[in-house]
């Protein structure tokens, strides 16, 4: 090319220098100039341009040194004008060129270089197979597709495949146009199939993106979880852009985390266990004292003469009632305990209130604290896990418990009450200590802990129990000293009452 057009170059110079013709040959240089646009660059253009100006100069100066006239200059200088215009064209479209591969070098490296799975496809095929089902209505063309999988395959492999990333290719392969439905069907699971059907009545209904989450059957035959993406164009006629983000990874690892988080929640339960033996140890050997003393009690009545039957089957009655409250507190202290997947259902807040209370008792009459309740009847239940919300209260009242064994004035109180905006509110105020400043940002950080036998791992559990209740638990420093711990469950229920402040 380059060849070329330096003998065009010279082939106009001398026909505008020794021919007779009074034509501005010179002109023809543009064309050199365009030809240049092919193999050079812009500083090449530029001394191209003058190269053609000069050789325009000295054409004029050969073919007229003897008889210059004013017309023959005339055409040389506009021939000059239309050169150096030419040629500031030239350069302007070799710049805009070299931006426009800059461009796309940088979406190429961009497309090549995300870990993201993405195709440009073009739907056009699939989209008339669609139109006479389409007339119909959507929702029809919706029916339809649900019921017929064998037609939605069809409008799958329908769907041709312009470009791929790395990424995408290693997936699911090269989807191989020539053989598109052996190409998918390695990759193939009902739940691609329902993300292809969801995408193609969004781009169908004319949505500018749509997203959905899809498992698909990797080249390697395992089954990835990915989020897939498409962004489809104002111009139905062009490529609509799909990009598929595996979150296979992401998904076991929050799956691992909340296995850790369950088992971590078990060990501050038995933890919290161990704090309670000596109360729990007291509360069932007052009903087992109660079933000994009424149990030989019915023997001494049965044993006489003439067996009192009725004091008998009062005694009984005792020995019944007193067996069942050891029951109740077993049953409590084995909730605790208990590992696996814990239930949720209606739970009853005050309830919980009333019964962690009386399984502290002991702790509470130990250590000379009095307790105050001021629990909002009629709230309405919540849904919950009883077990877990037991676990969470028990925290507080025990770290309160802690707070306040060395202090003067020793007074828990424990409150609940409702807010239509927000939900139900349990709180628990002691009247220790306190917290210091640069512990309060701390306190429910994991292993965070102002106990010299404490793990620092109750509060911590005790905020993700409440936030999986989408709930929210925050400490408040009293101004006669002492903490309150608050906590804020969400519930359906609009009515209610009570006082949250």
């Amino acid at each position: 090319m380059a060849i070329a057009t330096a003998i065009l170059a010279a082939g106009i110079f001398a026909f505008d220098a020794f021919s007779t013709f009074e034509i501005a040959v010179a002109a023809l240089y543009i064309v050199v100039l365009l030809m240049a646009l092919r193999f050079t660059n812009v500083m090449g253009i530029i001394l191209i341009a003058l190269g053609c100006i000069g050789l325009t100069i000295l054409g004029y100066l050969i073919g007229h040194a003897n008889d210059p006239n004013e017309g023959a200059m005339l055409r040389g200088a506009v021939s000059a004008l239309a050169i150096a215009i030419a040629a500031v064209l030239c350069v302007q479209i070799r710049m805009s060129d070299a931006r426009l591969r800059r461009s796309e070098e940088r979406y190429r490296n961009i497309f090549q270089g995300t870990s993201v799975a993405i195709w440009e496809q073009d739907f056009t095929e699939a989209a008339n197979a669609c139109a006479p089902i389409l007339q119909q209505g959507l929702p029809r063309l919706r029916d339809y597709l649900i019921a017929n999988e064998g037609f939605l395959k069809h409008c799958l492999f329908l769907v041709r495949t312009l470009d791929a990333n790395d990424a995408a290719k290693q997936l699911i392969g090269d989807l191989d146009q020539k053989n598109v439905r052996q190409s998918w069907d390695a990759a193939l699971e009902p739940e691609t199939l329902v993300a292809f059907r969801e995408i193609l009545l969004a781009f169908l209904a004319g949505e500018s993106s749509f997203t959905i989450e899809a498992a698909i059957r990797a080249v390697n035959g395992e089954l990835r979880t990915t989020i897939v993406t498409a962004t489809f164009p104002t111009d139905r006629s062009r490529s609509v852009l799909i990009n598929s983000l595996d979150v296979t990874d992401k998904i076991a690892a929050e799956q691992a985390l909340q296995q850790s988080i369950a088992e971590l929640t078990r060990v501050s339960r038995i933890a919290t266990l161990g704090a309670l033996t000596a109360s729990i140890g007291h509360e069932v050997n007052q009903p087992l004292a109660a079933v000994v003393t009424n149990a030989e009690a019915a023997l001494r009545w049965l044993s006489r003469e003439r067996p009192d039957l009725g004091e008998t089957t009062a005694c009984l009655k005792e020995v019944v009632q007193e067996g069942r409250r050891a029951g109740d507190i077993i049953h409590r202290l084995r909730s605790l305990a208990v590992k696996g997947e814990l239930a949720r259902g209606p739970v009853d807040v005050n309830a919980i209130v009333t019964q962690v209370l009386a399984m502290v008792q002991r702790d509470l009459a130990q250590h000379q604290i009095s307790a105050v309740l001021d629990l909002t009847p009629d709230l309405p239940t919540i849904a919950g896990d009883e077990v877990q919300l037991q676990q969470v209260l028990m925290n507080l009242v025990n770290n309160a418990v802690h707070a306040m064994k060395a202090t003067a004035t020793k007074e828990l109180k424990v409150w609940s009450a409702f807010d239509v905006t927000r939900g139900i509110l349990v709180s628990v105020r002691d009247s220790g200590s306190g917290i210091p400043d640069d512990h309060m940002q701390r306190l429910f950080a994991p292993f965070f802990t102002t106990k010299a036998e404490g793990m620092g791992i109750g509060l911590s559990i005790s905020r993700s129990i409440i936030e999986s209740h989408h709930g929210r638990i925050w400490a408040e420093r009293n101004e006669s000293g002492g903490t309150t711990f608050h906590f804020v469950i969400p519930t359906a229920t609009a009515e209610g009452s009570g006082n949250l402040a």
